[in-house]
């Protein structure tokens, strides 16, 4: 899907000031660096990727809504972020929800083609800054991560937004 494809999949009316509207929300293009630092027995690995995404608020919940594209599949995620927990929620090549709660073990699911596993994060961290005019902000969020009953690493997560610029043809 190429930038503008992307654009189109999300706007469905262009208003003031580059603010898009989506499902009766006022919401604003941002650019996003996704990165995830996880540690486990077999070493540290170093993911991340850039996105376009939408930003936007519904009473005290922050939406953050974009696409992540890996090398063999188009993931569709969605992260909702409230007073002390986040919850992301990633559907297309992989299928996962949980929500995370600054020092508490939580559950949620993750699929994709070898099945279905539970999971459960303990987390560790989370903190989300933003200031307006123009929008940027991060998110962090640090969680020890088990599949079934097993260690699968600590995670930390950062992802940084800043608004977009649109041009318009």
């Amino acid at each position: 899907m190429g930038k503008d494809d992307f654009w189109m999949w999300f706007v469905t009316f262009i208003g003031r000031k580059g603010r898009v509207k989506v499902k009766e929300q006022l919401g604003v293009p941002v650019s996003i660096d996704f990165e995830t630092v996880i540690k486990d027995p077999h070493g540290r690995e170093k993911i991340s990727f850039e996105a376009n995404g939408l930003y936007y608020k519904k009473d005290e919940v922050t939406y953050l809504i974009f696409d992540e594209n890996h090398e063999d599949r188009k993931v569709k995620a969605t992260m909702k972020i409230g007073k002390g927990e986040v919850t992301i929620i990633r559907n297309g090549g992989v299928t996962m929800r949980h929500q995370y709660r600054v020092n508490q073990t939580t559950e949620g699911t993750f699929s994709n083609e070898l099945g279905v596993f539970q999971t459960k994060a303990y987390t560790k961290k989370l903190q989300f800054l933003v200031s307006e005019g123009p929008l940027k902000g991060v998110l962090q969020l640090g969680y020890k991560l088990f599949v079934g009953d097993e260690n699968a690493g600590s995670y930390n997560i950062t992802v940084s937004i800043k608004e977009a610029t649109i041009w318009i043809h």
